[in-house]
């Protein structure tokens, strides 16, 4: 027979049920508490790495714009100007602190210099130079703050290849190797005009098909299209050939360049020296060993160039389309520490740390 429950048993029924819910409340306020300390645990976190990523964002922002002050007569770094270049530049960007704040640096004892052509810099979120990176909720275990930091060293070498914004002309290497000069005074011709051809080249280029430009094909809308925009692949010092392109094309050259020349933000200035322009009238240029070839023919790049467009390329076929001035430059590139040393005043920047 069943028996029937008793109005005391019913009650401790109850106060056990009611006793397991209390117990239940206790342990999920506690998982709650857990959770939302976790959360603001990992909130702190986020606050660090982006600290620390923006830091080293603006490190070697500054480090590249302190290596940009190479003296090109000694390749060595020009430690002032390095100095305030990687102050300015690491200024223009900011980090967290207790937010977003500019980046300072001190330019005496931030910015190094490892080797003549090397620059090391060191950016802060510390306590010792009055901004760590301040914590919210890390506090109830005693951290308020975490020290950041971060550093970057930036290199400068001349090139042994150089890669974008190639010229579809060049200039020939000169007889005894006496180089080009590149003060404002020493001007140039880069491509040969009418009446003055190597059997059928006026120093014109015909590159291969480039994956970097999108562009495809050769013959005039090469020219013009390269005068415009430059090639964008890469050549490499002593072990590329390019191939010429004959005929005088003197159309579709003046056309590009006169493109690009208009895309400058600076028309006026006729020397390099006194140019603040946007770089639209800087080319990059391969030396060619000899244009003496018949047609279209292999020739050989011996060294680098860059070159500044003097003055708006007019038309007609005379040797006035390519006039300008050498210069040392800054530029994408590479360089092969393996390679034999090279004098191309082509230099480009890279972080080694």
């Amino acid at each position: 027979m069943r028996s029937e429950p008793t109005e005391a048993n019913v009650h401790g029924t109850d106060r056990k049920h009611r006793d397991e819910r209390g117990i239940a409340i206790i342990f999920i306020a506690m998982f709650l508490l857990a959770c939302l300390w976790f959360v603001s645990l990992a909130i702190d976190v986020g606050k660090v790495m982006a600290a620390r990523t923006q830091l080293q964002a603006a490190a070697d922002a500054a480090a590249l714009a302190g290596a940009s002050s190479i003296d090109p007569v000694t390749g060595e770094v020009v430690q002032a100007v390095a100095q305030a270049r990687a102050a300015e530049t690491a200024l223009s960007n900011s980090a967290y602190e207790g937010e977003e704040t500019p980046v300072v640096i001190d330019p005496v004892t931030d910015v190094e210099f490892p080797t003549p052509n090397q620059v090391r810099v060191t950016v802060r979120r510390t306590e010792g130079t009055g901004n760590p990176v301040l914590l919210h909720f890390a506090q109830s275990l005693g951290l308020p703050f975490l020290n950041v930091t971060a550093d970057a060293t930036a290199e400068v070498n001349e090139l042994n290849s150089v890669c974008e914004g190639l010229a579809p002309f060049a200039p020939a290497n000169p007889p005894g190797g006496i180089g080009f000069f590149t003060d404002c005074d020493s001007t140039y011709v880069l491509k040969t005009g009418a009446g003055a051809s190597s059997q059928g080249n006026f120093q014109l280029l015909d590159y291969p098909d480039c994956s970097e430009d999108g562009f495809s094909g050769s013959g005039g809308a090469a020219v013009r299209y390269y005068a415009a925009n430059g090639y964008q692949c890469c050549f490499a010092l002593g072990q590329e050939f390019a191939v010429t392109e004959p005929g005088n094309k003197v159309g579709p050259l003046t056309q590009g360049m006169q493109e690009r020349f208009d895309q400058d933000t600076d028309q006026t200035s006729t020397c390099y020296q006194d140019y603040a322009g946007n770089g639209k009238r800087i080319y990059m240029t391969p030396i060619i060993e000899s244009f003496e070839v018949n047609g279209k023919s292999m020739v050989r790049i011996v060294n680098w160039a860059a070159f500044f467009v003097a003055r708006r390329p007019g038309g007609g076929g005379g040797q006035e389309v390519v006039e300008g001035q050498f210069i040392q430059y800054i530029a994408p590139g590479g360089f092969d520490e393996d390679a034999p040393p090279v004098d191309t005043g082509i230099f480009g920047l890279r972080l080694v740390e």
